[in-house]
């Protein structure tokens, strides 16, 4: 039932990145006075967490989780950029009654262009539905395409406190792969 609840929210989402992903650049040139950059869409794995000196690597069935971020780039004037992501996790219960667990990551940050496809980036996070809070640091290298397009990957390193006061601080090191328009 969940699952039927979110094909529109994608559909709303992926239908204008594809319709603007198809746009010739060479009629329509961005210039860097627009407010909107561009968007891009990926996915992210988390790789390992560590909290209160336990390390976990998440390839156990009961720490497994993915995300598909959705995001939007905006233009300040200045060299940072704003940055707007949206990214529904599932988190898959393989041995249990309950099949999975779905929740959104409401990630809103800046972003600082280096230089040679390199960015740094700084994230504040809020986590709907697990009850988390945090940021997270982010290191991007971007490989630009003919057709316009920007293949990246990206180092994230999420830092979450909660759910609950004994849950403490959770740090977590992820690799996130997409593309931008």
């Amino acid at each position: 039932m969940k699952i039927i609840v979110l094909i529109p929210f994608f559909c709303l989402i992926f239908l204008p990145a594809f319709l603007f992903g198809q746009q010739d650049s060479t009629k329509h040139p961005i210039y860097k006075s627009e407010v909107l950059l561009g968007f891009h869409v990926g996915i992210v794995q988390p790789v390992f967490s560590v909290q209160r000196g336990n390390l976990n690597w998440l390839d156990r069935f009961d720490l497994y989780s993915i995300g598909f971020p959705i995001g939007l780039t905006l233009n300040t004037g200045g060299k940072l950029l704003f940055d707007f992501e949206l990214v529904p996790f599932i988190h898959p219960y393989l041995q249990s009654e309950q099949a999975y667990i779905v929740h959104l990551l409401i990630h809103p940050g800046v972003l600082l262009p280096m230089g040679h496809g390199w960015t740094l980036g700084l994230r504040a996070a809020f986590e709907a539905g697990v009850n988390q809070f945090g940021f997270t640091p982010l290191l991007n290298k971007g490989f630009k395409m003919k057709s316009g397009k920007v293949l990246f990957f990206e180092l994230v390193l999420p830092a979450r406190f909660g759910p609950q006061k004994e849950s403490g601080y959770t740090q977590v090191a992820g690799l996130h792969f997409g593309i931008g328009f």
